[in-house]
């Protein structure tokens, strides 16, 4: 990376740098559309399971040939197919290694098929968004259209499936015996549970436990309804459509979370109140959100991706309500920290769980 008198130095250089690399960012988005494509029609699944020909392809999925022979030469361009002759008529195209494992297996903890979703449906309200920058209100959920709530979802599954219990969990060990504990009937609330994954692990892990899911989205709560009845689990794990920060109850719960919600709500302040009254005596709140620097930091990816899914996803939809104070996904430590001692709550422990994505802290 350039350093600031590297580029006042040679203004040219700075020039062609920044001009790379806005094309190498370019050709990546439109990569992700044509993986969004191989996505929602099934393409990728159908080349891990066997080696096919554009023909075989067409007639398996019931698409044009035409179309499919420059989507297999997209992707085998790219390398996520390989193909064994350059007539794109002839060849057959096989699935490149690690495909699977990336953007078939929808709950493995390499899955990464939740980002062309994202991207996709952020890019399909641009024109609403363009008129809130001129407005300052906000763009609904369900503007985003169903490929938002399959991308959400998409992206934080295959964490709760394969790290919430057997990783998180155990790094905090009384929250590992209140959860472990079956002389007890433990209550928990999983606020923002979207299609509610969360729950319906924790439900599966400890099976004495009762977990209520909130989430203000109807679609979402009208899937993870049907979520909880496949996993066997409807019978006590519930959803309602709620606003968090109108409250679910008082002194009703042993713990409650939060996971990856808080910076998209609109009053992320009266939602960590409600939640301080929701608790039984001795409860604890628990919230996961994105592991922000603590100050301004450039040219670091994560912190890149953090920055402009705020100015294209969470900011937006937490701007609804007309008197909203939504924070937008760069909550640093010290801004939330103001927002909880604002909710009546003392202050905030930052959890001994490390995550390149998500910093966990309890509410104190």
């Amino acid at each position: 990376m350039s350093t600031i008198t590297e580029i006042e130095a040679t203004p040219e250089a700075a020039v062609e740098e920044l001009v790379g690399r806005l094309f190498i960012e370019g050709v990546g988005a439109f990569h992700l559309g044509v993986v969004y494509i191989g996505l929602k029609l099934g393409l990728f699944e159908a080349l891990v399971e066997q080696p096919l020909t554009a023909a075989q392809l067409a007639g398996k999925k019931g698409l044009d040939e035409w179309y499919l022979r420059e989507w297999l030469q997209a992707e085998a361009t790219a390398g996520l197919v390989t193909a064994d002759d350059e007539d794109l008529k002839r060849a057959t195209f096989t699935a490149a290694p690690g495909v699977r494992e990336a953007l078939v297996d929808s709950t493995g903890p390499a899955y990464i098929g939740g980002l062309p979703f994202a991207q996709v449906a952020g890019i399909s309200v641009m024109p609403a968004l363009l008129d809130a920058f001129a407005t300052g209100a906000g763009v609904s959920y369900s503007s985003y259209g169903e490929d938002a709530v399959e991308a959400q979802a998409a992206l934080n599954r295959p964490a709760f499936v394969n790290q919430l219990v057997p990783e998180w969990i155990p790094q905090v060990p009384d929250l590992a015996a209140l959860l472990g504990d079956t002389s007890r009937a433990t209550r928990v609330a999983d606020v923002g549970c979207g299609l509610g994954w969360a729950a319906i692990e924790l439900a599966k892990a400890y099976p004495h436990l009762s977990v209520d899911g909130y989430d203000s989205d109807e679609e979402s709560i009208t899937r993870a309804r049907g979520n909880a009845i496949e996993a066997g689990v409807s019978d006590r794990v519930t959803f309602d459509v709620v606003d968090a920060s109108a409250g679910y109850g008082e002194g009703r719960y042993d713990l409650v979370l939060f996971f990856e919600c808080v910076h998209d709500m609109a009053h992320p302040v009266e939602a960590m109140a409600a939640a301080r009254a929701s608790l039984a005596e001795g409860g604890s709140v628990i919230v996961m959100d994105e592991r922000v620097a603590e100050h301004l930091t450039v040219g670091d990816p994560t912190e890149i991706f953090f920055a402009t899914a705020s100015v294209l996803w969470c900011l937006p939809q937490g701007r609804v309500e007309p008197d909203s104070e939504a924070v937008g996904t760069v909550m640093r430590p010290d801004r939330f920290r103001g927002l909880v001692r604002d909710a009546g709550w003392s202050d905030i422990e930052i959890l001994p769980i490390d995550h390149p994505f998500w910093r966990f802290y309890r509410l104190v």
